[in-house]
């Protein structure tokens, strides 16, 4: 195998690759590895971690021989990262000595290799579903929802993202146990399916979409589903990832079916104020106390040492009396996914929560959102 290629090229790409291998634990894996192909003058680079595989391809324009090998993903992008990425770099494959040779005219690198023959291949079974939506679309509704995923171990449904089709209609859920994300949009291609559907992605299948897709196209992208598993290809990527199997609570049962109050905030320096009084707040909870009414807000944190941050903001829509203690964090990163320029934060009896979601009801990719945060005890 002997080629060589524009670094610039192959950069994003390659970093993209190399993100996916080496997350096994064990240094030995041949996932730590990415797998190098060269045919027909494409460039394939693939890496896997098990649970999840992403390809790219790359054309060629000077292509001397043919063949394939995989080299440590670390060690590769490390390498190329420190060259001049307007520099042409020759790779080349001494099968004799197992080494990959990389150059770019006056720095040349080796690089112990290791066979294909090993790397493992992402078994797909049959479609069973599909959902057609546009890039733009997609990447919204990733950057909109993913925040509510849980990190935490103790309940699988929590750690993925839902996807709910009926005919016409996508509905998306994530949530941690205390904030819950509920997005909907439409599909221009509705599911023919007569009954129904749901699947829930990994959170770094999610992730990884999000960065594969072109956030300006209204080229659609297509999600195909097996029992067990999703692939999509778009913008010379191709991706497999297992689904998270098992049940789904009914989370509507949590969105209030009426509301008693809106009020109407200006995002920016309601965020800063929120930055500004959490940094006395009790790092337990780390709540802040709102409380609204006559025509203002007034914001409260205080610590086990008994310290005490306050700040106030005048809201003409404020005049009910309304107090609700919420984890600061929380509302930060839910407002910092909110696009307009005033939020609308919603309360309804009893108050257990509160529902916020942007002044405008649908974003620009088609795209309604809205966020719930359980209160917490201060």
């Amino acid at each position: 195998m002997k080629f060589s290629v524009l670094l610039s090229s192959i950069s994003k790409q390659l970093s993209e690759i190399a993100s996916i291998a080496g997350s096994s634990t064990n240094k030995d894996d041949i996932t730590q590895n990415i797998l190098i192909k060269v045919a027909d003058s494409i460039l394939v680079l693939k890496a896997t971690n098990y649970n999840i595989e992403l390809q790219t391809e790359i054309p060629l324009t000077d292509v001397v021989s043919e063949g394939e090998i995989t080299v440590n993903a670390n060690k590769l992008k490390e390498t190329l990262s420190n060259l001049d990425q307007n520099n042409l770099v020759d790779f080349e494959l001494d099968e004799q000595n197992n080494l990959l040779v990389l150059s770019n005219g006056s720095t040349n690198f080796e690089i112990r290799t290791r066979s294909s023959i090993d790397f493992p291949s992402f078994e797909m079974e049959d479609i069973e579903h599909t959902i057609v939506l546009k890039q733009k679309q997609l990447k919204s509704i990733i950057d909109s929802c993913l925040l509510c995923v849980s990190n935490e171990d103790f309940r699988d449904y929590l750690k993925g993202v839902r996807f709910e089709v009926n005919g016409s209609k996508l509905e998306i859920f994530t949530s941690d146990g205390h904030r819950m994300a509920i997005l909907e949009t439409q599909l221009d291609n509705p599911s023919t399916e007569a009954e129904p559907f749901g699947v829930i992605l990994t959170k770094r299948c999610a992730s990884q979409l999000a960065k594969i897709v072109n956030e300006e196209a209204d080229s659609d992208v297509t999600l195909s589903f097996t029992k067990n598993a999703v692939q999509t290809s778009c913008n010379n990527y191709k991706m497999n990832s297992k689904l998270i199997n098992c049940g789904y609570p009914n989370v509507r049962s949590v969105i209030p079916k009426t509301i008693d109050s809106i009020i109407s905030i200006p995002k920016d320096t309601f965020t800063n104020l929120i930055k500004q009084v959490s940094v006395l707040s009790s790092k337990r909870v780390n709540g802040v106390t709102f409380t609204f009414g006559g025509g203002q807000v007034t914001l409260r944190s205080e610590n086990s040492e008994h310290e005490v941050a306050t700040a106030s903001l005048a809201l003409p829509d404020a005049q009910a009396n309304i107090e609700i203690s919420l984890n600061a964090q929380y509302v930060r990163e839910v407002l910092g996914v909110i696009k307009t320029n005033n939020v609308l934060f919603c309360f309804s009896q009893p108050m257990i929560h509160v529902l916020i979601k942007p002044e405008t009801e649908v974003n620009e990719q088609g795209v309604k959102a809205s966020y719930i945060i359980s209160k917490v005890v201060v």
